[in-house]
């Protein structure tokens, strides 16, 4: 006989589950909870190999609890779908249609899989978050405790004066800017700052008990000076930001118009006592926002010259963008106002960035969905009437705030942890409410619980196996470039490696360009001892590296590094000419980096034409993308130059 499935998150039922069920449930959250823990701890999973990892994890978590009603239908478990997460959903669901026009599809389906796993990890903690009664300050307070690690691991290394970050150090840009174990202070800035709102609600509510109020105690203790050691001023302006309308709500929610009123003024009251004490009282705070009343733009970095660039590139794209994770292989071509010679890989405005990406559509999806979900929550904070919503909903809309500030300066959403922190803390919110006063979509019954589980759980095990083709793609490319680097070089070995991990993913360019290169290298070095042997073999590796190439052209067209790479292939084979077109397209693109500018000139030189060489390398130095290889080759050339003059001179009376 079919046991119906009790309505949404029976608490009774919850009280005293069974310990498969436990044991089932633990295992799940710990899965649940990588990215928001040991994924903050691996470099922020900045890596490809360490979001893969997360990623997987993570799918494994939500499947498990999606499971749930299925393989526990009498310990209470069902389902209920709040509103905003079908929201969520149709955004992952318009970024998955747009996904073919990417402009680079390999690195478009990781930021696919990085959303339909927000997506997923939302809908499974919407449900973690309405089951077992008190359950969801267990969860709090394993958050709060995971970034007070993060915070201890920081104070250690700012202690000991060391830029150490893992097995790695700290950019130089950096100096002794606390970062944890990021890599950049103002992602761990961020991921703090939005830990401020519920530590501080925590505080001062009814409904956290002792343990968690004493974990909030500890959290803004440890997390406090590390923020100002990172000194990143949208982290700071983030984490206020947060405290601020986390602060608002608050009021409201006590006193009704009349607290709301007091709080408008008495909030930037109190923030600006509180700025003006932090300029009086700690030099970091007046040597970084001294430096941006003195100059916003020097002080902003290449942020506002990049910015300045991007009308350009919505107007080519406007309507779908270029694709997830494309900017980096996008926007060489759209440079004018940066000047530097460095490869940006990201905008450092996350709304802009979606925009470029995702074009008006996608970007339209996600904005309104920011922007639906934070207004939900500021409306529950003031009219719940439990105060465990409540609570979350501030929290969450805390946490929103701080997001969004600190987005304008950054691009904190496209660090794997910290968009994860976020959707953790808004799925515990919605699914609370969702338990205690419904809402959303309620599904009762064996089988359609049963069906739900199910689709969810495919989606799950597609991002889970896509998750892994694409990591182990990444680790044999990765076994293949060490291969082709070691002294006792295999070509053999090496062209294995590139093969599995084109078998793994063959939308990964990386492997494509590999093999290429170790075709066109093989061929340089190719030896026989009859002359037709060897131009033969030369001529069928020069053919095997160009059909690798042009395959890693077409995944990706912006990495010009695969022109590069054709320019040697063609060398092998004899064809200058064409080397050079490839080499020339490469500078045309990627006009403010300095490699390829200079790469052509050498070209021209390999050739014999040294004049034209003269005129690359004068160019560069007057665009100012030149490095001391173009000053030398001016002088070299010009006295060159100055010789033939002279001599041609001296001969001509004798002519």
């Amino acid at each position: 006989m079919n046991t119906p499935i009790p309505d949404l998150y029976d608490d009774a039922a919850l009280r005293r589950p069974s310990w498969p069920c436990r044991i089932w449930s633990a295992l799940a959250m710990l899965l649940l909870l990588w990215p928001v823990s040991g994924g903050m701890y691996l470099l922020a999973s900045t890596r490809t190999w360490s979001w893969s990892i997360g990623l997987v994890l993570a799918f494994t978590g939500c499947a498990m609890v999606f499971l749930r009603p299925v393989l526990f239908p009498r310990e209470g478990f069902g389902w209920r779908i709040p509103w905003p997460w079908l929201g969520f959903a149709a955004v992952v669901a318009v970024l998955a249609a747009i996904y073919p026009r990417a402009f680079v599809p390999c690195e478009a389906r990781w930021e696919l899989l990085k959303w339909l796993c927000l997506c997923l990890a939302a809908l499974a903690w919407c449900q973690c978050g309405g089951s077992g009664g008190e359950r969801w300050k267990f969860f709090a307070f394993l958050l709060m405790l995971a970034l007070s690690v993060e915070c201890f691991y920081a104070i250690s290394k700012h202690i000991d004066h060391s830029r150490a970050v893992l097995w790695m150090q700290r950019p130089d840009q950096y100096g002794m800017r606390a970062s944890g174990t990021y890599l950049c202070p103002n992602h761990l800035a961020n991921a703090l700052a939005m830990g401020f709102p519920l530590a501080l609600l925590l505080l001062f509510s009814s409904a956290a008990g002792a343990p968690l109020r004493l974990m909030a105690v500890y959290y803004l203790a440890v997390s406090a000076p590390v923020l100002y050691w990172t000194q990143s001023r949208s982290g700071w302006g983030g984490m206020l930001a947060g405290v601020a309308a986390a602060a608002v709500l608050a009021a409201w929610r006590k006193g009704g118009a009349k607290w709301l009123a007091i709080a408008l003024v008495a909030v930037p009251l109190a923030g600006a006592a509180l700025g003006f004490g932090a300029w009086k009282a700690l030099p970091a705070v007046r040597e970084r926002i001294g430096a941006v009343i003195e100059d916003p733009i020097k002080a902003g970095g290449i942020r506002s010259r990049m910015w300045a660039d991007i009308p350009a590139m919505l107007r080519d794209r406007p309507t779908t963008g270029f694709g997830g994770g494309s900017f980096l292989w996008a926007y060489p071509p759209y440079r004018v106002h940066t000047d530097q010679k460095l490869t940006y890989d990201q905008l450092h405005n996350d709304p802009l960035q979606i925009l470029v990406e995702y074009g008006a559509v996608g970007g339209a999806l996600v904005f309104g969905l920011y922007l639906w979900t934070g207004i939900l929550f500021a409306v529950r904070a003031v009219r719940s009437r439990d105060d465990d919503v409540a609570l979350l909903s501030t929290a969450a809309a805390g946490a929103l705030a701080a997001s969004a500030l600190h987005s304008l300066f950054d691009f904190n959403f496209h660090v794997f942890p910290n968009p994860h922190i976020l959707v953790m803390l808004c799925g515990l919110a919605l699914g609370r409410h969702a338990a205690r006063a419904g809402g959303g979509i309620a599904v009762r019954g064996r089988i359609p619980a049963a069906a739900l589980s199910a689709a969810a759980v495919v989606l799950c095990g597609a991002g889970l196996w896509y998750s892994l083709s694409g990591g182990f793609s990444y680790w044999w490319t990765l076994k293949g470039e060490a291969s082709r680097s070691s002294l006792d070089l295999d070509y053999a070995a090496s062209e294995a490696c590139y093969r599995r991990a084109i078998r793994w993913q063959p939308s990964n360019w990386q492997p494509w360009l590999g093999l290429g290169d170790l075709q066109s290298t093989r061929a340089m070095w190719y030896r026989a001892p009859d002359p037709e042997a060897q131009a033969a073999g030369r001529r069928r590796l020069v053919a095997d590296a160009l059909d690798a190439l042009a395959e890693a052209e077409r995944l990706n067209p912006g990495d010009m590094a695969v022109e590069i790479a054709f320019a040697r292939a063609e060398s092998a084979a004899g064809n200058d000419e064409a080397a050079l077109e490839h080499i020339r397209r490469a500078a045309t693109y990627q006009h403010r980096h300095a490699y390829y500018r200079e790469e052509l000139g050498f070209q021209l030189l390999r050739m014999g034409r040294e004049d034209e060489a003269l005129a690359v390398f004068k160019q560069n130095i007057a665009d100012k993308v030149a490095s001391g290889d173009s000053w030398t080759q001016v002088r070299v050339l010009e006295r060159r130059a100055a010789k033939r003059t002279k001599a041609a001179t001296e001969a001509a009376p004798a002519n």
